[in-house]
């Protein structure tokens, strides 16, 4: 018993000596068994090399805290010096952009209000009330099994829809839906697919499955690039489409199935449609992202604007940096003389919420729900709106009647923060301080905090009330 004691009081001695407390450390240090035989000089390696162990800890979270300031420095420094100058579509400042900002195939645009837009699909013919719904936009994406049962196939449908509404608003311009890697069914086209030949493989030569369910496209293969562009080109031969909407961009970056080239061959196979595509009509794509590091797509896949007319954005509300980034990228293409077609829906404080917004059978309580929510993902559009940037807000995109997912409030008419007078802005967005943005309109002032999710979309009327 006493060998015992001494070592415990060794123990004490030493650790009042070195600076440690034997019940609690300031810094977070392994978690040790004692042995009954360990010695004094044991004992006294232990806590230096946990001394050690502390002061490089010290050191390594200094350094942490220092990369972050710095990096939180040129995060507000790239902010205040004009948000986007440093994204380039093209590697080389002298390409020739073959796009040479022709707009006149573009929607309608001004500054009179937010230009609505909308992707909705229905796999039965769409009610009179919905076409008219939907003419009430700029852009409308048909999006993939669009009247397939109605009319025989997706081509069919889309057509259908399209016509329809072109009828009662001759100037919206409408996207068939196109997707880059997924092999959906429903499409008149698929009859002439060589399923064995043209789908990607797994690494033990097997046919794969996205989601167990459909096939994967491999653009290596130039016979199928030849079927996926004729796709395109045959729709867009049809007056009442106007473009094409290409999905998936960023799924053509995904490598592990043995198609390491998949994503230059897909680059080369969109620029080889962007070349072929009839003047006047669109493409627009799913391509640029916050977080995209993509080789072939460069910074937030930016580089694939070099054949798109503009890009449809979504997952960008995860976080401040993503927003910020998102916001970025918007500017860049907005300023290359691209289109932006923002994808907003209300944000959640709780899961609780979402259950509840899912769970509302009246469509008109989900409008009424999401009005209460729309001012932050239209606070973040307003910022870096420009010429043809257009917005959408919405809930699901499946227009079929009847069960919980074919309710989709999609009608951004509803929403009188989208109708009301907007007018020309005062200037770009400005940092207010960390995370607080604002931007002034001749109608309309907003302010947001990209950290807290915070927004006021202040009217003119309401300036010095709110301000």
């Amino acid at each position: 018993m006493l060998p015992l004691l001494a070592v415990i009081g060794a123990f004490l001695a030493n650790s009042l000596y070195f600076g440690f407390s034997p019940c609690r450390s300031s810094q977070p240090v392994a978690s040790h068994k004692i042995s009954r035989d360990l010695t004094h000089d044991a004992w006294k390696a232990t806590i230096m090399e946990e001394r050690r162990r502390a002061r490089r800890h010290a050191r390594a979270q200094e350094r942490r805290t220092k990369r972050a300031e710095n990096g939180e420095n040129q995060r507000n420094e790239k902010l205040l010096l004009g948000h986007s100058e440093h994204i380039k579509i093209f590697d080389d400042d002298d390409a020739t952009d073959a796009l040479n900002n022709n707009q006149t195939a573009y929607p309608e645009w001004s500054w009179d209000h937010v230009r609505p837009w909308v992707i909705l699909r229905r796999d039965t013919a769409y009610d009179d009330d919905q076409i008219r719904q939907i003419a009430g936009h700029d852009i409308f994406v048909l999006e993939k099994m669009t009247g397939w049962k109605s009319y025989g196939s997706n081509e069919a449908g889309s057509l259908e829809a399209a016509r329809r509404v072109k009828k009662l608003n001759p100037r919206i311009k409408t996207l068939f839906y196109l997707n880059a890697m997924i092999h959906y069914p429903g499409y008149s086209a698929n009859d002439s697919y060589i399923q064995n030949e043209w789908a990607t493989k797994n690494q033990q030569n097997e046919i794969y499955l996205f989601k167990n369910r459909y096939l994967w496209y491999n653009h290596s293969n130039l016979d199928f690039r030849e079927w996926w562009i004729n796709r395109a080109l045959d729709m867009v031969a049809h007056d009442e489409i106007d473009g094409i909407f290409i999905d998936a961009i960023m799924k053509t970056s995904i490598s592990h199935l043995g198609c390491p080239d998949n994503a230059e061959a897909y680059f080369q196979t969109a620029l080889e449609l962007r070349r072929r595509l009839p003047e006047g009509k669109l493409l627009i794509g799913n391509a640029l992202r916050p977080k995209a590091r993509g080789k072939v797509g460069g910074y937030g896949n930016i580089r694939h604007l070099q054949y798109l007319d503009g890009s449809y954005f979504e997952g960008w509300m995860r976080d401040a940096d993503s927003i910020e980034e998102a916001m970025e990228l918007m500017s860049a293409t907005l300023k290359s003389g691209r289109m932006v077609l923002l994808n907003g829906g209300p944000v959640f404080k709780s899961d609780e919420e979402k259950t509840v917004l899912a769970n509302m059978i009246p469509i008109n309580d989900r409008y009424s729900f999401m009005k209460d929510r729309i001012a932050f993902p239209l606070a973040i559009f307003l910022l870096v709106v420009e010429p043809f940037a257009y917005f959408s807000y919405h809930y699901g995109v499946d227009a079929n009647p009847g069960g919980r997912v074919g309710r989709a409030a999609f009608d951004c008419n509803r929403f009188e923060e989208i109708t009301r007078r907007l007018g020309e802005p005062t200037g770009s967005y400005a940092m207010d301080e960390e995370f607080t943005f604002t931007r002034k309109f001749q109608h309309l002032s907003v302010w947001v905090n990209v950290k807290t999710g915070d927004a006021k979309l202040i009217p003119q009327e309401m300036y010095h009330e709110e301000l």
